[in-house]
């Protein structure tokens, strides 16, 4: 069923017929009320945000470009569990170079590292 498609509903008599009618008036009606579509235009922008940040982040480490933030966001998933991962399991789930996963790895590891200051 698509939103804001009247739907094909069928039923075995009349009577039921009508209870269904009842019911989908009722649901429309309910998420009219709530005013569901824009909670969830919301919910799409904030998630869009978050990934953004997201993909800011992960491209503050050098060499990591919004191709690999996004790679890594899909295999390994949150910036918790790539910072925990190996470099094996970052080599393995995703085609990073060896030098990219090690760049990884020591940015969250070494505070030598991402400590200090970057000049491009």
């Amino acid at each position: 069923m698509e939103l804001g498609c009247p739907a094909f509903v069928p039923v075995n008599d009349p009577e039921m017929g009508f209870e269904m009618m009842l019911k989908i008036a009722h649901a429309r009606g309910v998420c009219k009320q709530q005013d569901i579509s824009s909670t969830m235009r919301n919910e799409r922008e904030q998630a869009v945000q978050c990934m953004d940040a997201y993909v800011r982040v992960l491209t503050s480490i050098p060499g990591i470009d919004d191709h690999d933030a996004n790679m890594l966001a899909q295999a390994i998933g949150s910036i918790e569990a790539i910072a925990k991962a190996s470099e094996s399991s970052i080599l393995e789930s995703t085609d990073l170079s060896r030098d990219k996963a090690e760049t990884i790895i020591r940015f969250f590891r070494d505070p030598q590292f991402y400590l200090s200051p970057k000049i491009n």
